[in-house]
């Protein structure tokens, strides 16, 4: 590992794509809640226009739900005051007040209505790998106003089986952008809404379904961008959007124009727009773009102490499908990511990561990758250095408790409290190069560690919900009444007492996850949401009930 004396801003970014730039600031926004309700303030008070491009959209989908509407009970005057000094004009704060939902087209459509251009770019996915129903999107939408294009630029011969466009990101008026893993979507079998608080309840009114469930626990990241950054994400839309328009010869008047770049803001951070493109997906230059395979093998190379990750996926091997490992192909850019965190861990550092229990796909390519890991690193094993986790929530009905996995969703990764990545980009081979995708990096010691202490601070079960967007609000420099701001200081300064130290939170998170496991061994409520992530083996030698596809923490349906 390097010294602390050799690192150097050049050592973190990628080449060939956007560029690295300063005088712009990063918010990081927690879960469904916080990025969609951030997301949809300001589309409600955008004045010139809003650009999507998305995985994954739902229509209909409320972005704010329950209280975060209307405001709680006599305190709607606080509300209107707050709507207002974030910007809002007066009929943007009737709108909101109002009796109709704040869906995802309503929200839209009433931008429309007061003059605002609204494109919606929407992949066009296969039918056979179908998340939701790009068409009837697209209908209702139109329907409503709103200008849509249907993307099928991941399809074709050349292109990997199943590619997707993969990227979450917004523009509001060129100067903000949102990148991360929340899509505005509750995929059509019902479950999967994107939408959840840190609290991750088994069940939520606010979740409820056609069917009369609650869908998984989400737990997921995004990253709100100001300043000149905010520009490349907007040029990502435009390169995309316009490619689509040209390829199918669609009217001229739909082509987005170039705009000039936003003010420079108040920021210590140093950062980077960085995306994945593969070949032939769009004709743009370079024809072949992997910047975030790029920030990830140079960040994982400088780590020094430790490394703090959070992913839906650790593939080793290219995944076609088939959930046997031995079944994929070579993913060179995971193999090089798993030699570098090899070696650090090999040299001393320390690795705490957080995966799902029950992903969707691919249970078994996860395992292989924590296999090949902990093979070429064995002493960090037995040191306790290298701890992977999962997420859980429970419910008591019917005298004993019921536990559900949380689905992780997150692509999150801190390196020493120094560099921090959010964005679409999975740990596998899509995510490094068979997917689009878009991630933001930063070079930012205050913002990495606050990132981290939040989430662990989540998963440990030591803040509600409030408080972590309360915390997020004050790290970005978001507006806040005297009383949130001084209350977000205080907390701050107790969580960096607690958590400050990485190795000792990492230590924290073992005594939790483990501590949850003999709960739910003895049927007791979890304390926070932390567990151990186990393989097969593992779980059978606690005497767990496992499913390859599953995971062991859900339980079976009768």
């Amino acid at each position: 590992m390097q010294s602390e004396t050799n690192y150097s801003p050049d050592q973190w970014w990628a080449e060939g794509d956007a560029p690295v730039r300063t005088k712009s600031r990063v918010t990081y926004l927690i879960d469904g809640r916080a990025a969609l309700l951030t997301m949809c303030r300001h589309f409600v008070k955008a004045q010139h226009y809003i650009y999507l491009a998305n995985w994954g959209m739902t229509p209909a989908m409320e972005l704010v739900r329950g209280t975060d509407h209307l405001g709680k009970p006599g305190t709607q005057n606080t509300l209107v005051e707050e709507l207002r000094a974030e910007g809002f004009s007066e009929a943007d704060i009737a709108f909101w007040m109002g009796t109709q939902s704040l869906s995802v087209e309503n929200v839209l459509a009433y931008a429309v209505q007061k003059g605002v251009e609204v494109k919606v770019l929407l992949w066009k996915c296969s039918n056979l790998f179908s998340h939701y129903e790009p068409e009837a999107a697209y209908q209702q939408l139109t329907q409503r106003g709103i200008t849509c294009i249907l993307d099928d630029s991941a399809q074709g011969i050349l292109h990997h089986p199943i590619e997707s466009l993969h990227q979450k990101n917004s523009i509001v008026d060129g100067t903000h952008a949102f990148a991360g893993g929340v899509d505005p979507l509750i995929e059509k079998a019902g479950d999967y809404d994107r939408w959840d608080t840190p609290e991750h309840p088994f069940t939520t009114p606010l979740r409820r379904n056609q069917q009369g469930t609650t869908p998984h626990p989400w737990h997921d990241a995004h990253a709100l961008i100001e300043g000149p950054a905010a520009a490349d994400v907007e040029t990502n839309f435009r390169q995309r959007w316009n490619d689509v328009v040209e390829l199918h010869r669609l009217n001229q008047s739909l082509l987005v124009p170039e705009h000039s770049l936003p003010p420079e803001v108040d920021s210590a951070s140093i950062l980077q727009v960085v995306r994945t493109i593969p070949q032939h997906t769009y004709r743009f230059p370079p024809p072949i773009i992997r910047g975030i395979a790029q920030v990830y093998q140079k960040a994982t190379r400088n780590i020094q102490r430790f490394i703090y990750l959070e992913n839906q996926y650790f593939w080793l091997h290219a995944f076609y499908g088939i959930d046997i490992p031995f079944a994929g192909t070579d993913s060179p850019e995971m193999e090089q990511n798993i030699r570098n965190l090899s070696t650090a861990l090999r040299h001393g550092a320390a690795m705490a990561l957080i995966l799902p229990d029950h992903p969707n796909v691919g249970r078994a390519f996860t395992d292989a990758g924590l296999a090949q890991l902990r093979a070429e690193a064995p002493e960090a094993v037995e040191e306790g250095r290298l701890e992977p986790f999962c997420l859980g929530t429970f419910t008591r009905e019917q005298g004993r408790e019921h536990y559900r996995p949380i689905y992780v969703h997150a692509k999150v990764v801190v390196v020493d409290d120094r560099w921090c990545t959010i964005g679409s980009g999975n740990l596998n081979n899509r995510g490094m190069a068979d997917d689009t995708e878009l991630n933001i990096a930063v070079l930012d010691a205050d913002l990495a560690q606050a990132l981290r202490i939040s989430l662990q601070a989540e998963h440990l079960g030591l803040v509600p919900g409030d408080d972590l967007l309360a915390l997020s609000r004050l790290i970005g420099k978001q507006y806040q009444s005297t009383d949130e701001r001084t209350h977000a200081e205080q907390l701050l300064h107790s969580l960096k007492g607690i958590l400050g130290d990485p190795l000792v939170a990492m230590r924290l998170m073992h005594e939790r996850a483990w501590e949850n496991l003999r709960r739910y061994q003895a049927n007791q409520p979890l304390i926070g949401h932390l567990l151990p992530y186990l393989t097969q083996e593992e779980a059978q030698y606690q005497g767990l009930p496992f499913r390859e596809e599953h995971g062991w923490l859900e339980e079976p349906e009768n």
